[in-house]
């Protein structure tokens, strides 16, 4: 008989404690946000603002007739925030002190585009809207550029923003026609035909090695074009 009021004494000890931790659960989500925490990261170049990722889950607690007593579908707020325009990743969660804790990764775009239509390539060669709050500071390429180039595009620029002596100088890229293009240094007046995006690295040794010849010969101002667009050639035409 011990034994038997032992059991049910356990039994009923474990009953009671699944009970109040199931209360403190449900209590515990539907407890009010004490605070709304918003990190964007890089925080340097805000895309997207906090004040818009506030507005975004105080519309998502009102239009899902939740109060913030109630507290939000986190999930569903989260999937809402990675599906925006400027966003990359985002992490939506609760701590146990009340705040409500937004964590916003954007994406990163690495060259504009500017034709009849204005917009960024991103990081992973994927086109990203203009933001209204933010304007990046990225090379730009002119002429309106097909969806199949956007990956050799972000290639190239990220190559010629690498170089040693003509990398702080770049401005961009001029489409000519499909992908054949001129080449934008800020120091050079002259038009540079860079042809297609191959062989970046043996064009751009041949430009330098042009360059320094010329400058040390004083005959950079009878150019006003030079062409990298064949094999280990560089082609002036005098002005």
């Amino acid at each position: 008989m011990n034994a038997w009021f032992k059991l049910l004494f356990l039994l009923s000890a474990l009953i009671l404690s699944t009970l109040c931790f199931v209360k403190a659960q449900i209590a515990f989500s539907r407890r009010p946000y004490q605070e709304i925490v918003v990190a964007i990261f890089p925080a340097e170049t805000p895309f997207i603002t906090a004040d818009t990722v506030n507005k975004l889950l105080i519309q998502k607690m009102k239009s899902s007739s939740a109060t913030l007593k109630e507290g939000i579908a986190l999930n569903e707020v989260e999937n809402q925030l990675k599906a925006h325009k400027m966003v990359f990743n985002a992490e939506l969660y609760s701590t146990i002190s009340g705040k409500l804790v937004a964590e916003i990764v954007q994406r990163e775009p690495v060259v504009k585009v500017v034709g009849k239509e204005v917009f960024y390539i991103d990081s992973n060669a994927q086109k990203m809207p203009l933001s209204p709050s933010y304007t990046a500071s990225v090379p730009v390429i002119k002429g309106d550029l097909a969806n199949e180039y956007f990956a050799e595009v972000r290639d190239a620029i990220a190559f010629l923003k690498a170089h040693p002596l003509y990398g702080d100088d770049l401005i961009g890229l001029v489409e000519v026609r499909d992908s054949w293009y001129q080449l934008l240094l800020g120091s050079q007046s002259i038009e540079i035909e860079l042809g297609d995006l191959k062989k970046l690295e043996a064009k751009m040794n041949n430009y330098a090695a042009f360059m320094i010849k010329a400058e040390k010969d004083d005959l950079v101002e009878r150019y006003r074009k030079i062409s990298l667009a064949f094999d280990g050639q560089v082609v002036c035409t005098k002005i």
